[in-house]
């Protein structure tokens, strides 16, 4: 019996030692099994910070293309404004074509030509408009222009020319006016 017992005390023994053992054991998996979840919960939280970092970043950049294109329309319509106004500028002058505006026009470039170009020559002046010119020592005058009215001036050798038709002279002053038009419809730059 002695051996007996003595076989129920080690089988008892070795029992205790095992249930230390796996209880050791399940305490320490369950300490990892924490560490694990705070480690798990702390990725997450970091995650969602890149993630909301990065859909601040993607909003920034969409709202400024949204401003940047809102520039782009705001300065086509402005552009559109200002050609618009232009073209009505040239119906009008159809009209002024009629008015004593444009017979002192005439008057004024007639003379410019005569104290600018010598000898003789040749203007040429829109068709019908040949009556709103004054005198013009040594020049003929020929209807033959096409445009917006105004007088093309030439020696008759075709050396020298003065251009005072009303696209030429628009031309010159196209940004100033262009510039002006759209200070007067959105109050400057």
């Amino acid at each position: 019996m002695g051996i007996e017992k003595l076989k129920f005390s080690l089988l008892a023994e070795g029992k205790q030692e095992a249930e230390a053992i796996i209880h050791e054991a399940e305490r320490h998996a369950n300490e990892m099994q924490k560490e694990e979840e705070q480690k798990h919960a702390a990725a997450v939280v970091e995650l969602e910070k890149e993630i909301e970092k990065t859909l601040q970043e993607r909003r920034n950049e969409k709202v400024a293309w949204a401003r940047l294109e809102a520039k782009r329309i705001t300065a086509e319509a402005k552009e559109d404004a200002v050609a618009n106004a232009i073209e009505e500028f040239f119906s009008a002058l159809e009209k002024m074509r009629k008015g004593n505006e444009y017979k002192k026009f005439m008057k004024n470039a007639a003379e410019r030509i005569g104290s600018e170009l010598e000898g003789n020559l040749v203007l040429h002046v829109v068709k019908g408009e040949k009556g709103l010119l004054p005198k013009v020592k040594n020049a003929e005058i020929k209807e033959d222009l096409e445009g917006l009215g105004g007088i093309l001036a030439e020696s008759s050798d075709g050396k020298r020319r003065l251009n005072l038709t009303i696209e030429t002279l628009f031309e010159a002053k196209r940004d100033d006016i262009r510039r002006r038009i759209y200070d007067k419809m959105f109050g400057g730059k």
